[in-house]
């Protein structure tokens, strides 16, 4: 028999291992999933523990309280007097939880001396009976005292929600509210002492609320047999609304009917009918949270609510939404449009969830949807957005979501702090934080935001593969090799794996990359579409486009720009919805103008290009908030306008791009894809000698193509006068002999194909 059980969410387990060892460390024995032999029925295994433990601890997290299995392992140790409770992350505990007191273990980093693990290893021995306490087991109630206590619990919970919704509004938050809650109203005098115990235990939950003031039982009984109106509260004693309520039962069902009345002017603003049968408490429980809690919307924070957990809904609605954030983190095709079809059920039951809004806005924008244009997905994403902070005007990552969908323009800035300040545990804000600040070469901040995400979550891949990303752009390679192994002391194989095949991305050798992410494809299918898309980015600079352009499930035109081969714009057109659509795409322009151009076509391009917009500047007005893709096309669209007779709106292209570049090495070490742009500028302005000191540096320090730049450099427009220059040539084979390496780490392109599903190509 264990003396603990240790019940929690697989995503929380790195936390929860470090406390598995602090609880060993102090001498008990402890049981959790990892125990369990490879070869034991995994269920039957589990609830063996479960029964014989000792004491259950229950770490709670976002999700492990929408997990069914962590709250039935938690209401079987409550039910025996079991359980005790631990934050391992800030959350809101499930319905008849939270009355229970918990360690906070949020901020605990693994220290067997702190003194809250003390606390938990006296807690375990005192259940376990240890001679160092006096404490008797705790009785067990009769079942009908626990049903009717559960009634109580749920019923609090339904009027403190209420009421924090009604008083809490943004334009009645200007200080604590005074609420005066009447003596219920027993409707059998058979149930008074019954009612009597509900109405003290609503006083004492909703006097727990910071921004209310409940007026004492002595005085409210004495006012209440004065049969006073609603406004004579307000003068006698500054009452800003009465809470009623009148209580019925019948066998074993219960019935409460409870309404709010404003003192201003008598009016009754909010008021529901709760019924349930006390012999099933957790339907019980499952009907006021959907038919109660998931009417009001709960801003329990004056302005609005600030978090997730602050704001009511329904346990079911929760649960959909903690299913689909769980999809939408995983930043794949398949899961976006998974977290989409769940975001959109929750709100079909519960249009007044605000951070479900957000959510759904931020899904539209990362979609893959070819029957929407940019512009379209970003009007969708704000409007569904601006809606989430009309419901809840501080909620922190509605304020961080704005910013991301619109593609972080410089004003979101303040938006995004605005986020963190009002949630500093907020890591997708952080993440956010620190794509802007990337967006903007400035890589230092980046990293530093990025390494905020992952002090919150510690196994989220995005950051810490942002993070080691730009410290190599940084070329603070200590710090970058710190990153990897702390990824690696998680235990995590995933993520760890993860860590350093991007840790080989950084340090230009994308053939070990696609070798790691291919293996660990293989060992855990389940990851292959979180990763996919940087195999995409590995395979082209090992120059398998076709294959990459497979895995992406891209059309053939763009399959055919990064081949080089013939496309038209009557297929551009048929492609794209709009025209500005195709000119502000992260790839296409680069990659078409490249081609057309080969191709003898350039004129076609320019007419495009000038039927789209009035000029340069109403074009570089469409990608100011995208400095590093305009500066990718500059040179390109710059030879196609200058071989067309445009050379004043060439010029005015180069020098934007210009200063774009100019500030950027500014503000950052120049790193081999900042050379290679600054290099392809310098070839398109007609500085041959510069261009090829900017491509030797980026070519000395393991620089490979991308497609931004053609995977055959000859192949770029701007570097035309250059190609029968012999160090030219020279640095051509150079990054031909490198790719060639990187593509023997990798191994057989047969291999890959077959690891990646696809037939070879005849």
């Amino acid at each position: 028999m264990a003396d603990v059980f240790v019940s929690y969410k697989r995503e929380d387990v790195a936390r929860v291992r470090k406390l598995v060892d602090a609880l060993r460390a102090s001498g008990l024995t402890v049981w959790w999933d990892e125990d369990i032999p490879a070869s034991a029925p995994w269920e039957a295994t589990i609830e063996k523990a479960l029964a014989d433990a000792t004491t259950v601890i229950v770490c709670w997290s976002p999700d492990a309280v929408a997990s069914e299995n962590v709250r039935s392992e938690a209401r079987a140790a409550r039910e025996d007097g079991r359980l005790i409770q631990v934050f391992v992350r800030p959350c809101t505990l499930p319905l008849f939880f939270g009355e229970r007191q918990g360690v906070d273990l949020s901020s605990w980093r693994g220290r067997t001396d702190d003194k809250r693990i003390a606390e938990l290893v006296d807690a375990v021995r005192v259940r376990s009976g240890s001679p160092k306490s006096e404490q008797q087991p705790p009785r067990r109630r009769s079942q009908f005292g626990l049903r009717v206590a559960a009634v109580i619990a749920a019923f609090i919970l339904v009027i403190g929600t209420a009421v924090g919704w009604w008083l809490l509004t943004p334009a009645k938050a200007t200080g604590p509210q005074t609420i005066a809650i009447l003596p219920f109203r027993a409707l059998n005098p058979a149930d008074a002492n019954l009612v009597d115990a509900i109405w003290d235990d609503t006083r004492g939950a909703i006097s727990r609320n910071p921004n209310l003031r409940v007026l004492g039982r002595t005085a409210v009984e004495a006012l209440a047999r004065q049969n006073l109106n609603p406004t004579d509260y307000r003068r006698k004693v500054g009452a800003d609304y009465l809470l009623d309520g009148g209580v019925q039962r019948q066998g074993n069902r219960v019935q409460i009917n409870v309404s709010l009345v404003s003192t201003k002017d008598g009016s009754e603003v909010w008021n529901d009918r709760i019924g349930g049968n006390l012999d099933d408490v957790f339907a019980f429980q499952q009907r006021i949270a959907q038919e109660v809690e998931g009417k009001i919307r709960g801003r329990v924070a004056p302005g609005g609510g600030v978090k997730v957990q602050n704001i009511a809904t329904s346990g079911e609605v929760y649960s959909i939404y903690a299913d689909a954030r769980a999809s939408l983190r995983k930043r794949d095709r398949q899961s976006v449009t998974e977290a989409i079809r769940l975001l959109r059920q929750a709100l079909a039951i519960d249009p007044n969830y605000a951070p479900a809004w957000t959510d759904l806005g931020s899904a539209i924008t990362l979609q893959h949807a070819p029957d929407m244009t940019v512009a379209e997905r970003m009007d969708h994403s704000v409007r569904y957005i601006r809606h989430s902070l009309e419901l809840a005007p501080n909620l922190a990552h509605a304020h961080a979501a704005l910013a991301m969908v619109q593609n972080f323009p410089p004003s979101s800035e303040a938006d995004l702090k605005r986020a963190v300040e009002l949630d500093p545990s907020d890591a997708e804000a952080w993440l956010w934080l620190g794509n802007l600040y990337s967006s903007q070469y400035r890589n230092r901040e980046a990293a530093a935001a990025h390494k905020r995400a992952i002090e919150v979550e510690p196994l989220w891949y995005p950051p810490m593969a942002n993070r080691i990303l730009e410290l190599a752009s940084i070329r603070d390679r200590v710090a970058m090799d710190n990153e990897i192994e702390r990824a690696k002391a998680t235990g995590d194989p995933v993520y760890s794996a993860m860590a350093q095949a991007f840790g080989a991305f950084g340090k230009g050798h994308p053939g070990d990359t696609l070798r790691i992410f291919l293996a660990l494809r293989k060992e855990h299918p389940e990851v292959a579409p979180a990763v996919d898309s940087t195999l995409e980015n590995a395979l082209i600079f090992l120059g398998y486009p076709d294959l990459a352009m497979k895995l992406g499930g891209e059309g053939p035109a763009l399959v055919a720009a990064y081949l080089g081969t013939s496309i038209s714009v009557a297929q551009l057109r048929a492609l794209y919805k709009r025209p500005q659509d195709f000119w502000t795409d992260a790839d296409a322009p680069v990659l078409v103008g490249r081609q057309f151009r080969k191709n003898g076509k350039s004129a076609q391009l320019v007419d495009y290009f000038h039927a789209t917009f009035s000029g340069v500047d109403d074009y570089a007005d469409r990608l100011k908030l995208r400095p590093n893709v305009y500066v990718y096309l500059a040179p390109t669209l710059a030879v196609n306008l200058r071989d067309n007779g445009y050379s004043s709106e060439a010029e005015q292209v180069l020098t934007r791009a210009e200063l774009i570049l100019v500030q950027a090495l500014r503000i950052r070490p120049l790193d081999t894809d900042l050379a290679a742009q600054v290099s392809l500028l310098r070839a398109a302005e007609g500085r041959d000698q510069d261009a090829i000191r900017y491509l030797q540096y980026a070519v000395a320090h393991s620089w490979l193509p991308n497609g931004g730049i053609a995977l055959d450099i000859a192949d770029e427009p701007a570097y035309a006068r250059l190609v029968n220059r012999p160090d030219f040539q020279a640095l051509r084979r150079e990054i031909f002999a490198r790719q060639a390496d990187e593509r023997r780490r990798a191994g057989p392109i047969q291999d890959i194909y077959a690891a990646l599903g696809q037939r070879m190509a005849a």
